[in-house]
């Protein structure tokens, strides 16, 4: 349809349902060649560019610069949360506007991670943000228009206010009418593409309903509640995620006699000029992308649109409603048959007898050889503590002469594959410990090894300084660490391998989820801080195992395919923590440590204003969160972190249930050739539910557990599968031969921590 539209119309602009900002930039990206035509993957909503056509209108684009997408949303995303906020204060720069350290940090907060929960209840700070930001607003509109880049930064700044305007109303529980604040900001935003390209003609391509007219004259009827009932139960049935009740469901469709979309309000403007097109199919199944299933479209009612052209034979059909002054069904909006003039609605709609979900994009997937050979034996072990016999939990364990490592699990044990290099070292080094080595050709099978504590004077949590270090503040450690980062941290791409593996439980019953992966990763720009760490990182799945029956292909946040998200708490590639929100903590020097043979200072941390901004966990907002950060004296690397937060209690809509989360994250990170990369990445999630009564109802456990297993910075592969879809289209093997010799290691033994919610595996 674009590439008919593009060549016999003269249609040059295709405007997505995205953001206004990430799209100019990508296209500002592509334009100087820093990035290729896949820029675009990562401006335009996944619900489009995950797709197997989307792929193919890249393609396109690339044999045919004169087409452009663009994207008309107030709801930003990817390349808007990495750059715009610099781009924004360089305009302000260049324009002699002023930005104090304190508003540029109130942005980011609140445009860009957009953690307005502390804003929720206190009128005071609400107000001063929106007269600082309306300030900064009444100062931009002053800037002389004189090239694009200037006019999208400020009309973006327009935009995402409306949107932090519209989220925080709906956080304080203000009445809105339908999703009325964003179709308005849309709107504008589309017109303000017209007035930039006043010679284009427009494509514009989004959800049905954002384009809809008149709306609100539909009917609700009695055939349309049952349908709502029926599609009610059917989802019911499908998935155990939780929803809306079903008088909340009827209550939104009702609601849309207050609606007035984006097309309505530029049909006013542009009239006939403007042509709105919905599709609609009588049968098949479509994607639900808000609990990622495959659904049915439910037979449409007799005196509907799609059973009328059915009845006429029709497979494929573009209908013109202008001379249809009737009212009927239809189920163009949401797969729900709605009564209505339609002809008032929509211009056309677009009939497909059967509805199929998209074709998802598939990756060349770029096999290495394997990394650990499996005529490698594996050794293992324990690593215990010289004096007292007690397990040392996540102790490095890596060869001398190579990439590979490991680290001890919390019972002190470990296992590597044993090197073919028998005159190599297997060292061992833990904080507060002194190293030791063993010789390859001198391990077991089974070894224990036992580390001594170090003699200096100095012990972790019993602090004290003898060494004559250049006093400095907790906040100018942790300055210095983020200063030196590119020196510390390998700046170039490269590829890094682990096994990862997680475990779901609940305290009452068996364990429900347990999968374990050895992954390659690409990360094509180095270690950085960012607020979208994920976009850098592609993989592959060498080898995966699960234990259980349940085999998860849920890409977003379930099994090994949620590794995204696990890098997404790392304290180096992530900005949501304490090294790069300094400011939302309160910082303890406690001293200096002992790490192979190096002085750590060792800083504690408790933050003053928990949210997302400063914990990268949103609703509910963290109530609290505190922890420890290990830093080199002399190069300031950071090589552990942990951090506890604690969240806000809540009420589920649907259970009526109290729930509470609580995470723990433990990080280290390792010395590779002068460079650090991640050694190990352990985030436990724990829930706890309460009955409305607020008696004890069950603990749930996720334990997400990323290891290092070898680094490769120099015949580097470069790898195309997104990190996000890691899981999709994975077949597995149910008889790999790579695990024959590693044994499964979900031994469950409960040790209750209420300051952290957790238990210990």
């Amino acid at each position: 349809m674009v590439k008919e539209l593009h060549e016999k119309g003269g249609f040059n602009l295709l405007v997505f349902e995205s953001g206004l900002y990430d799209n100019f930039k990508a296209n500002q990206l592509y334009s100087v060649k820093k990035e290729d035509v896949g820029i675009f993957k990562q401006s335009v909503g996944s619900l489009y560019s995950d797709t197997e056509v989307f792929q193919d209108l890249l393609d396109y684009i690339e044999t045919h610069q004169e087409l452009k997408i663009l994207g008309f949303d107030s709801q930003e995303s990817n390349l808007f949360d990495q750059y715009f906020l610099d781009d924004f204060k360089t305009l302000c720069t260049n324009n002699n506007i002023s930005i104090s350290k304190e508003t540029y940090i109130e942005l980011e907060k609140t445009l860009v991670v957009r953690d307005l929960e502390s804003y929720v209840g206190n009128k005071k700070d609400s107000t001063a943000l929106y007269d600082r930001i309306l300030a900064l607003q009444r100062k931009i509109d002053l800037i002389p228009k004189s090239n694009l880049e200037t006019k999208v930064i400020v009309q973006t700044f327009k935009s995402v206010f409306s949107d932090l305007d519209f989220n925080l109303k709906s956080l304080q529980k203000e009445k809105i009418h339908v999703q009325n604040p964003r179709d308005k900001q849309m709107a504008e935003n589309l017109t303000f593409i017209k007035e930039t390209y006043p010679n284009e003609k427009i494509i514009g391509w989004g959800a049905s309903y954002h384009f809809a007219n008149r709306l609100n004259e539909f009917e609700f009827t009695e055939e349309t509640e049952n349908y709502i009932k029926q599609n009610f139960e059917l989802l019911d049935s499908i998935t155990d995620h939780s929803h809306m009740e079903l008088n909340d469901e009827i209550e939104q469709v009702k609601s849309l006699r207050f609606a007035k979309p984006m097309g309505q309000i530029l049909k006013e403007n542009y009239g006939d000029k403007l042509f709105s097109l919905a599709f609609t199919s009588y049968e098949g199944n479509y994607l639900d992308i808000f609990h990622d299933n495959i659904l049915p479209i439910l037979n449409a009612p007799t005196n509907s649109i799609e059973s009328k052209l059915i009845k006429q034979g029709a497979k494929e059909k573009l209908k013109f409603l202008e001379n249809i002054d009737d009212k009927f069904y239809s189920s163009a909006l949401g797969y729900i048959p709605l009564y209505a003039n339609w002809n008032n609605v929509f211009d056309g709609i677009y009939f497909i007898e059967k509805m199929y979900p998209p074709i998802y994009s598939e990756y060349d997937s770029h096999e290495e050889k394997l990394l650990i050979p499996n005529k490698l034996s594996t050794v293992s072990g324990t690593v215990l503590d010289t004096e007292t016999s007690q397990q040392i939990a996540y102790a490095d364990i890596y060869y001398s002469d190579n990439n590979l490592s490991t680290i001890s699990n919390l019972k002190g044990e470990f296992s590597i594959s044993n090197s073919n290099k028998q005159n190599s070292y297997l060292i061992f080094s833990a904080i507060g410990y002194e190293s030791d080595s063993v010789q390859v050709q001198e391990l077991q099978k089974k070894n224990t090894i036992r580390l001594k504590k170090s003699n200096e004077n100095i012990v972790l949590n019993e602090v004290v300084v003898t060494a004559k270090l250049k006093s400095l503040s907790a906040e100018e450690i942790i300055k210095k660490a983020r200063k030196n980062i590119e020196r510390n941290y390998v700046q170039t791409p490269y590829n890094q391998s682990y096994f990862f593996k997680i475990i779901d439980f609940n305290l009452k019953d068996s364990l429900s989820l347990g999968e374990e992966a050895l992954i390659q990763t690409y990360n094509q720009k180095g270690v950085n801080g960012s607020n979208r760490p994920e976009n850098n990182f592609y993989g592959e799945i060498q080898h995966l195992r699960n234990n259980t029956d349940k085999y998860d292909k849920d890409r977003f946040n379930n099994g090994i395919g949620s590794l995204w998200v696990v890098l997404n708490r790392d304290i180096i590639l992530s900005k949501t923590n304490v090294l790069y929100r300094t400011s939302s903590y309160d910082l303890t020097n406690d001293g200096t440590v002992n790490y192979e043979g190096r002085k750590v200072y060792q800083i504690s941390f408790e933050n003053n204003s928990p949210g997302a901004f400063s914990t990268g966990y949103g609703y509910p907002a963290p109530e609290n969160s505190h922890g420890k950060i290990f830093v080199d004296s002399e190069n300031f690397a950071v090589l552990r972190y942990e951090h506890c937060i604690k969240r806000a209690a809540f009420v589920s809509k649907k259970t009526k249930n109290t729930i509470q989360y609580w995470h723990k994250i433990v990080q280290s990170y390792k010395n590779v050739s002068g460079m650090y990369f991640i050694n190990l990445l352990d985030v436990t999630n724990t829930t706890k539910v309460y009955s409305p009564e607020n008696t004890f109802l069950n603990t749930y456990i996720q334990i997400q557990k990323l290891v290092s297993n070898n680094i490769e910075t120099k015949n580097v592969s470069v790898l195309k599968r997104p990190l996000i879809d890691l899981k999709k289209g994975f077949k597995k093997n149910t008889t790999d031969p790579f695990w024959n010799d590693r044994p499964i290691d979900l031994e469950i033994k409960i040790q209750e921590n209420e300051e952290c919610g957790e238990i210990k595996i």
